[in-house]
């Protein structure tokens, strides 16, 4: 039993009481009344706190409740307020992207799980052949190339990321600076870039992709030349190691597009 329901039981029986002793009381005598005078104003006050308990208990009852109802509600409302949040930004990255870098975006997918291996650099997407996804679609972000898809499924695709040793694209100096080479993924997290000796290349050089391969929309960011190495004497092209301009360790969603 409640503390509540106690206390208004105790009420109810001294509200009989205080009825049958009303009903069948004898006019006592004026000593006897002056007597008794303080004990029945006792008796009043003591109903009346029981009564405000009771009503306390109830109401703190009834504003417990409520408070739990305001929280799931707000739950409810925070969880609505992050997917619309998301959701614009996955519509300003494909406007970004289709202004930027491609018109033809087929859509935006969630990354949902990285290849675990040092050696590799896969991802995998929550969208498959029934979302129009197909092999070698090209995958990227605002920031920059992503990778190629080289897997799919009816609800899955597999993106070979550009640090993955499998890994080829076709690069050139950003702002028409000459040369098209050729760019190799190095695990973890670098790629190595082979020029032409003739090439002007230098260190913090931004490289993009050019039409070599076929498979990359031009003009897409792929990275920064991080270190010119040596040229040896017997040396044909000139090699650069190239810092990605994506983070895959931080990417959630990624737009695929139409392949070439």
């Amino acid at each position: 039993m409640t503390g509540g329901r106690q206390l208004g039981l105790v009420f109810v029986g001294l509200l009989l009481i205080s009825m049958v002793l009303t009903r069948f009381q004898v006019v006592p005598p004026t000593a006897l009344r002056s007597f008794t005078a303080p004990v029945s104003q006792v008796g009043v006050v003591v109903a009346d706190n029981l009564r405000r308990a009771v009503t306390s208990v109830t109401q703190q009852r009834d504003l417990r409740a409520e408070v739990s109802r305001l929280q799931v509600e707000n739950d409810v409302l925070r969880q609505r307020n992050e997917l619309l949040t998301r959701e614009a930004s996955r519509l300003k990255q494909l406007e970004i992207i289709t202004r930027t870098q491609a018109p033809n975006a087929v859509g935006i997918a969630q990354v949902i799980a990285v290849d675990p291996s040092p050696l590799l650099s896969r991802l995998t997407l929550n969208r498959g052949t029934r979302d129009g996804v197909r092999v070698r679609m090209p995958v990227t972000v605002p920031g920059g190339l992503v990778g190629q898809v080289t897997g799919v499924s009816a609800s899955r695709a597999t993106v070979v990321s550009l640090v993955d040793p499998e890994s080829t694209v076709g690069v050139t100096l950003q702002g028409g600076g000459g040369g098209r080479g050729l760019a190799h993924g190095v695990p973890p997290d670098r790629l190595r870039a082979e020029f032409s000796r003739s090439v002007p290349i230098k260190a913090g050089d931004t490289l993009v992709t050019s039409s070599l391969g076929g498979v990359y929309p031009v003009g897409v960011r792929v990275g920064t030349v991080e270190q010119v190495l040596p040229l040896g004497p017997n040396d044909v092209n000139r090699s650069v190691i190239v810092r990605p301009a994506v983070d895959l360790g931080v990417v959630e969603d990624v737009t695929i597009l139409e392949g070439l």
